[in-house]
C-alpha cells in the first residue's frame, strides 16, 4: 500500500514540475503560465496551476480537510471550454471542467482512520485579470471514492492564485 501512495505522490509532484518547464506561448492571467495560491473550502490549503496550452492546464491542491480531519492531495487536468461574454477588456471569465484524482491520508471514517483514493470531476469559473497576474476562482468537484470502499465524494472551494511566469 505504501508503494501505491509513493507512486501517486510522485505522479502528483511530476505533473506540477512538468507544467513549470513546458515551453509554450503565454497563457493564463496576464500571459503567465504557472500560478500558486490559496484554496479555501474542503480541503483548505495551497494550490498550483500550470497551463500547457491556451486552454489545457494541470492543477494541484495540497491541503487539510477539516471535515475528514486528513491531509489531502488533489491533482486535476482542466480544460477552459469557453469564456463568458463580458464587456470588459480588463478581466475574462473562463468556465472550466476536467477530471482528476483525490488522495486522503489518515482520513477519519465512521469507525476508524484510513487512507482513501478516488476520482473527481472539477467544474469552475475563474476570473483572469489582463493587467495583473492574478486569478480568482470558484470550483465544485463531485466525485467517487473507490478505495478502500466505494462512496460518493465532494470537494469544492474558492481560491486565488498569483501567476509567476
Amino acid at each position: 500500500m505504501k508503494k501505491i501512495y509513493s507512486l501517486i505522490l510522485s505522479f502528483f509532484l511530476f505533473s506540477l514540475l512538468f507544467t513549470a518547464h513546458v515551453k509554450a506561448d503565454d497563457y493564463g492571467p496576464e500571459g503567465k503560465r504557472f500560478g500558486a495560491g490559496l484554496y479555501l473550502g474542503d480541503p483548505t490549503g495551497f494550490t498550483g496551476k500550470g497551463y500547457i496550452s491556451e486552454k489545457l492546464a494541470f492543477e494541484g491542491i495540497s491541503a487539510w480537510s477539516f471535515v475528514n480531519d486528513s491531509f489531502t492531495l488533489i491533482t486535476n487536468v482542466t480544460y477552459d471550454f469557453f469564456t463568458l461574454p463580458v464587456s470588459s477588456e480588463k478581466v475574462s471569465f473562463p468556465f472550466y471542467a476536467g477530471v482528476g484524482g483525490k488522495f486522503a491520508f489518515n482520513k477519519k471514517d465512521r469507525n476508524n482512520r484510513r487512507n482513501s483514493a478516488g476520482l473527481l470531476v472539477p467544474v469552475g469559473l475563474a476570473a483572469h485579470f489582463t493587467e495583473y497576474p492574478i486569478e480568482i476562482f470558484i470550483e465544485l468537484a463531485p466525485g467517487m471514492e473507490f478505495a478502500p470502499q466505494t462512496e460518493v465524494d465532494f470537494s469544492g472551494g474558492i481560491g486565488a492564485r498569483f501567476y509567476f511566469f
